[in-house]
């Protein structure tokens, strides 16, 4: 009896290693950010989805703790795949920053972190401004979405 529960716990155990181990392989484990909004719209056009942009700063502290757990949340990570991530370096792109009113205030513009959601065309999907844990990043990245398909 003592050596069948062993068995029985040790192919449980195994079983549940093996698939974790799939799981993992399956999804993953970061945000493809692109760099570069023209090539993300060509992309976008070719697939048929929405474009995500996350405009941020390495200075900036809720960007940072975005880094550190928004964008760590695996089912931001899995939701991302629906879109085409673009991040900007508001420093390192000011002009699309501008372009894009994706500006931190100390430049002149609406705060970061900021993400705006627009189509192939350069149409706003939406725009959020400001912090956002995993599960309100989610609830807006389903609403673009169920927005985005009606068109």
């Amino acid at each position: 009896m003592r050596n069948t529960v062993l068995i029985i716990t040790m192919a449980l155990m195994t079983f549940g290693i093996l698939s974790c181990g799939r799981k993992a392989a399956e999804a993953p484990a970061e945000i493809a950010w692109l760099h570069n909004i023209d090539s993300a719209r060509v992309v976008a056009a070719e697939e048929d989805k929405p474009i995500m942009i996350d405009f941020m700063a390495e200075w900036c502290p809720p960007c940072q703790q975005m880094e550190k757990t928004t964008f760590l949340h695996r089912e931001v990570i899995a939701g991302s795949q629906d879109f085409i991530p673009v991040r900007i370096d508001v420093d390192d792109l000011p002009e699309v920053a501008v372009k894009y009113n994706g500006n931190a205030r100390k430049y002149g513009g609406v705060g970061i972190p900021n993400m705006l959601f627009i189509d192939s065309q350069d149409q706003r999907l939406r725009h959020k401004i400001g912090y956002r844990d995993g599960e309100q990043l989610l609830a807006v990245m389903d609403s673009v979405l169920t927005e985005y398909r009606q068109r």
